[in-house]
């Protein structure tokens, strides 16, 4: 029973295989197994046979048992074909051929290195980071090529493969990665969707590319383009940016700094400001004819974001854009030029409940993983890395 069970834990499989001897030397358990002789099936002539050549001891490492690292010295049966005379190794189930780790141990490794680097993931299973490497990069993921009917386009910054972004597919509906790739060239993003099956393919979120864009309207048949609510929006706050930056330039040092230090209060919607932030907001407005408009514009903009409907949007944003216009305000003008671009793309957003947040969700991730592997230059790597997690989390839950 105790034979049974020690077996079990070690994740063999094969009913023929045995445990004959046993032991623990500074600090590593070490198990010696045999295996009765079975009808094996030759690889050759498919031929069967019992014919024994000779043996073989395996030096095999195994997952850890109670933080101690566990050595199996399996003893093999060469067999010989009656037929043919070809030899050939029995088959074990819990190892694969010319490797000297079990399966489980490199399930156990591979499992840790989607959440965390693989120098630490290698340093947990008791593996050597080259030998994790080799493991992963090996390993093969599965990617659909038909693509589903909402899918989301966004850049993120990788650095890796010699460039600096790279671009991810997403599944919007299902919150699933559908692809990731190398950089966010149209050619590259046309060059994806022709190798996949895009009939199904209706509606196309993304940020203000022009490149997402372009590559989107050449593939699919005139696709429903939904411009992704935060990067339109933030279009806004960066113009404000740009004039509190102009402002703050001009004042003198005790100022400057005052201004700088409550920078987030400026960006902070005025319904959510308590009556001390709101003096502080007012005394820095004060400074300025030019900042307090542009407060005026971007807090404007906020309020028709959030209250509008798909009824009303169009006539909200066109008097915004009108009211920019007469304000003269060149920083918050090129949003209006950019709003005019992607006019109809913005106020769709408000007629379709689909946005780019879990696939920025996903960036965020990927942005860690980065950090914690000190940047993966190879760009199949990080690929695969950004899918493998993805499995391992839907697998688990």
């Amino acid at each position: 029973m105790l034979t049974h069970s020690i077996i079990n834990l070690l994740g063999i499989k094969d009913k023929h295989v045995e445990i004959f001897d046993s032991g623990e030397e500074e600090g590593v358990f070490w198990f010696e197994l045999h295996t009765r002789v079975k009808m094996q099936k030759c690889p050759k002539c498919k031929s069967r046979t019992k014919r024994i050549h000779s043996y073989r001891m395996q030096k095999i490492q195994s997952s850890s048992i109670a933080g101690k690292r566990v050595y199996l010295h399996v003893k093999k049966r060469r067999y010989r074909c009656t037929t043919c005379g070809h030899t050939f190794y029995e088959k074990l189930s819990f190892v694969d051929r010319y490797q000297r780790h079990t399966l489980m141990l490199a399930q156990e490794a591979l499992c840790l290195s989607a959440e965390m680097s693989f120098t630490h993931a290698g340093m947990l299973a008791g593996v050597s980071t080259n030998r994790l490497l080799r493991m992963f990069d090996a390993r093969s993921i599965p990617v659909k090529k038909v693509l589903p009917r909402a899918i989301a386009i966004d850049e993120f910054k990788g650095d890796a493969g010699g460039e600096k972004y790279q671009t991810i597919i997403v599944d919007v509906e299902n919150r699933e990665v559908l692809d990731v790739l190398p950089d966010r060239r149209v050619k590259t993003i046309e060059t994806y969707l022709k190798q996949c099956d895009t009939g199904n393919v209706q509606i196309v979120v993304m940020d203000l590319s022009k490149s997402f864009k372009k590559a989107v309207q050449r593939q699919l048949a005139n696709p429903l383009i939904i411009a992704d609510r935060f990067h339109f929006m933030r279009q806004a706050y960066w113009a404000f940016d740009q004039v509190r930056r102009e402002v703050q330039h001009k004042l003198y040092k005790e100022q400057r700094i005052r201004m700088k230090r409550n920078k987030e209060l400026l960006w902070k919607s005025p319904f959510k400001l308590n009556q001390k932030e709101k003096e502080r907001v007012e005394e820095l407005l004060a400074l300025d004819s030019d900042l307090r408009e542009a407060y005026e514009l971007k807090n404007e903009l906020d309020v028709w974001f959030k209250t509008s409907t798909m009824e009303n949007a169009k006539t909200g944003l066109e008097a915004w854009m009108t009211r920019v216009e007469e304000s003269g305000n060149e920083a918050f003008k090129k949003v209006v030029q950019t709003f005019n671009r992607w006019k109809q793309e913005i106020l769709q957003s408000f007629m379709y409940p689909f946005n780019n947040g879990y696939i920025e969700g996903v960036n965020n991730t990927t942005k860690v993983i980065k950090r914690m592997s000190y940047g993966i230059k190879s760009f199949e790597r990080l690929r695969k890395k950004i899918l493998w997690r993805q499995l391992i989390r839907r697998n688990v839950g």
